[in-house]
């Protein structure tokens, strides 16, 4: 398997809107376009003497995300390695006691804004990417505030609301401000470490979410398996099996290449996943790394530096 090219590889990274560069990719080569990517990393023995490196996490938007919660860290309770939860503000003042499950299982949180921005329930037709600064400093100090205060814990990262066009590089500046250490809120082809962590400019460790293995620019995640409606989505994958292989396609190329693995689900999905459990076993894995975001940062592990 070729590595792509460093120049190609920058040159598409700035082309997540190129819809005929795109459909190219995704109808003609997709697996071996990632494949390509995290190639790049072949050879380079970053994860103490492991194959690969993995970090899993949750989305919490919505109440049914939230009431899953318990049941998730309880089937989880039997493994080691823990995950990263996406909480917004306004649901952990709804449910503090989900919310609380995560932690007392020895799980991170994240912030996710309060209202988590066009999400319809809460604040529909307000993007993230679209208001201004002050709006979203407010909107992250406020959901640091009701963890602080309700669940007595204090985040150190942050996911932005629903990534891909509404990601802005102005969030790292907020962060800095906010002294805030990391955040997770891009994506492999949006970036040019080959899904490697990062620290940019302002001294914030960027966390690249991987992409789907049929579809390069989309991040991979339970929604676009099973619930788009999307055409490509429906033609190229669709359904519970679907994405567990997948998942496995993405561990495997982690594996081969020397990578770092980074995905989420949205907990509401869970119960529509009957191999979930098996998903958890496959991480269960000497062969894999598998951390927190905070325990990546805690453990000082490798981060490439982008300015």
């Amino acid at each position: 398997m070729f590595s792509l090219p460093k120049s190609v590889y920058e040159y598409i990274s700035k082309q997540n809107r190129n819809l005929p560069l795109v459909g190219l990719i995704t109808f003609g080569f997709p697996k071996i376009f990632v494949r390509s990517i995290y190639q790049r990393n072949k050879n380079r023995d970053l994860w103490n003497g492991k194959k690969a490196c993995f970090t899993l996490s949750f989305d919490c938007d919505y109440p049914e995300d939230v009431i899953a919660l318990p049941d998730i860290v309880k089937m989880m309770s039997k493994y080691s390695y823990k995950a990263s939860f996406a909480a917004v503000g306004h649901w952990v003042e709804k449910y503090p006691k989900e919310h609380e499950s995560v932690l007392n299982g020895g799980h991170e949180l994240m912030n996710h804004t309060y209202s988590h921005p066009d999400n319809e329930l809460i604040n529909p037709g307000r993007k993230f990417k679209d208001i201004s600064r002050e709006e979203k400093m407010e909107e992250i100090t406020r959901c640091h505030d009701i963890c602080k205060n309700l669940l007595g814990y204090e985040p150190i990262g942050l996911r932005i609301p629903h990534f891909k066009n509404l990601f802005t590089d102005e969030i790292y500046g907020i962060l800095k401000e906010l002294n805030y250490k990391y955040s997770s809120s891009t994506w492999l082809t949006n970036t040019t470490t080959a899904g490697l962590p990062f620290i940019e400019k302002h001294g914030i460790a960027e966390f690249p979410l991987s992409t789907c293995p049929k579809h390069p620019f989309t991040v991979f995640d339970t929604w676009h398996s099973l619930n788009a409606e999307r055409l490509s989505h429906k033609l190229l994958h669709r359904g519970p099996e679907s994405y567990v292989d997948l998942f496995r396609t993405l561990i495997e190329y982690g594996k081969k290449t020397g990578s770092y693995i980074n995905i989420y689900i949205d907990p509401l999905d869970v119960p529509n996943i009957p191999q979930f459990e098996e998903m958890l076993s496959i991480l269960d894995d000497d062969e894999l790394e598998v951390v927190t975001y905070e325990e990546y940062m805690n453990r000082e592990m490798h981060f490439e530096h982008v300015e």
